[in-house]
């Protein structure tokens, strides 16, 4: 499991790669800040809110390129990898001058991500001396980011490929499946006990053939799920 949610800006100027690139991050268990096609872009989305980390391509169409763009970031601080189709020489002595944290090479596939941002963010982490916090999840709420404990959730329910994650007071929708998210929260208390439904097997109160109470909610019960539920549900 991905135990950094990092909010992470990518600076693509290929649309359909940078879609690609925020599923697979979305997919991890980040949360994409934003996406820049050019220099400008990118250092304006880095003073407003700035990422943990930038995800650059080197060659961008238009203005300065990638490698320019990671001297900046060198100057204020913030970590950046590479991410680009080019490997030759040259492009690497100058990438190598700007001290990224990585270097991914296009194309690539979603593990191949998943061990490079390991890497990068043990690697932040131990030249920092902290470690990220662990059993939250980073979601927006009226367009600010905040850190969400995943034991304060009571059930989320999918919607195709949305999710609404509802606590004692308050609800939040994310894009993602329930099966990515479910990953992604990684809860030992959450169990999916319908194709739609995740839910806190601490918070039922009673438990029916097709259905279960949760406080003042009924919820269904699938019969995929019937069996693994009662059986986890009467060990408590």
């Amino acid at each position: 499991m991905n135990t950094h949610h990092a909010v992470i800006l990518i600076v693509e100027d290929e649309p359909l790669i940078a879609e690609d690139l925020a599923s697979m991050l979305s997919e991890l268990g980040h949360l994409v800040h934003g996406r820049a096609h050019d220099a400008c872009t990118a250092l304006h989305a880095v003073q407003v809110e700035r990422p943990d980390l930038v995800l650059l391509d080197i060659r961008l169409n238009a203005g300065p390129d990638g490698i320019a763009i990671a001297k900046e970031l060198q100057n204020i601080g913030v970590p950046f990898v590479f991410v680009t189709s080019h490997a030759d020489d040259s492009t690497l002595q100058r990438a190598s001058e700007t001290r990224p944290e990585g270097y991914i090479v296009k194309p690539f596939e979603l593990e191949d991500l998943r061990a490079q941002l390991a890497i990068v963010f043990a690697r932040l982490d131990h030249r920092t001396g902290t470690t990220r916090t662990p059993g939250t999840f980073l979601v927006r709420d009226r367009g600010a980011l905040v850190k969400l404990q995943i034991d304060a959730i009571h059930y989320v329910e999918a919607d195709d490929n949305y999710c609404t994650i509802y606590t004692e007071d308050k609800r939040y929708v994310v894009a993602s499946s329930l099966s990515a998210l479910e990953e992604r929260l990684c809860s030992q208390h959450l169990v999916r006990v319908h194709r739609s439904y995740l839910v806190d097997l601490r918070l039922i109160t009673s438990l029916r053939e097709r259905e279960l109470q949760l406080g003042d909610r009924v919820l269904p019960v699938g019969r995929t799920h019937r069996k693994e539920l009662l059986r986890r549900w009467s060990e408590r």
